[in-house]
């Protein structure tokens, strides 16, 4: 194999090239790879080492086994991507995923600014709504894992920015559930931070949206502390 790293695994290789063979060739969606046999000799790899290649691309979202027609490319999708990659990376190590609560942090808070001046008042009366089933659910339940989520998508969806969008949702999909008896005693004080993003907003204050972002990132989950108190 030509462009073979040093030290790479086949399998690995096989992956690049037959990526790179669908951007040369501007494959699309629906559009299916050579057949088995053709990839083999022009990659110079094993059958083996070609479905291991192939499984891998599968699993990333990239291209579908369709029997009797071969393998299809399949529609790009960033929100796989980051998924896949932070459910093969991220378990229970806590190190790990606190890193990426660190992440979510410099993202929002750098695009903090951007999603004052973008939201509308559907986009205010939608998250005011939000933190009202926020509220209820906490109240009845004790937790509003869904209901968090949903608030900070819908916080940054106008920015219409996709990879923004479906990083913070693959960092969400591991925080829902992660250590959720050690958050719940500090639950309490986050329903009253989400409530004071949205006076700011209502206000149209920046100054006061700034505040209630820095107040909401303030936690012990966001400044790489071992607990979830609130400062």
């Amino acid at each position: 194999m030509k462009n073979r790293e040093h030290g790479e695994k086949l399998y690995i290789s096989a992956f690049r090239e037959i990526r790179s063979y669908i951007i040369l060739n501007g494959l699309k969606e629906g559009d299916l790879l050579p057949t088995e046999k053709t990839l083999c000799e022009r990659l110079g790899v094993s059958r083996n080492v070609l479905r291991e290649a192939i499984k891998s691309m599968e699993l990333m979202g990239m291209v579908r086994a369709c029997p009797g027609r071969g393998t299809e490319i399949c529609r790009f999708s960033m929100d796989f991507v980051f998924q896949n990659v932070l459910f093969f990376h991220v378990g229970d190590d806590d190190p790990s995923v606190r890193e990426m609560f660190t992440i979510r942090r410099i993202l929002e808070m750098s695009y903090a600014p951007m999603a004052f001046a973008a939201l509308d008042q559907s986009g205010i009366r939608a998250l005011e709504d939000c933190v009202r089933r926020m509220r209820k659910s906490y109240e009845e339940t004790g937790y509003f894992g869904e209901e968090d989520r949903e608030f900070h998508l819908l916080l940054f969806r106008p920015l219409n920015n996709p990879v923004l969008y479906s990083l913070l949702d693959a960092i969400w999909g591991v925080d829902v559930t992660f250590q959720l008896e050690q958050k719940k005693p500090h639950l309490s004080d986050s329903v009253v931070k989400h409530e004071k993003i949205v006076e700011a907003l209502k206000k149209g204050d920046p100054a006061a949206f700034e505040e209630a972002m820095l107040r909401h990132f303030s936690s012990g989950k966001y400044l790489e502390k071992s607990g979830y108190a609130e400062y």
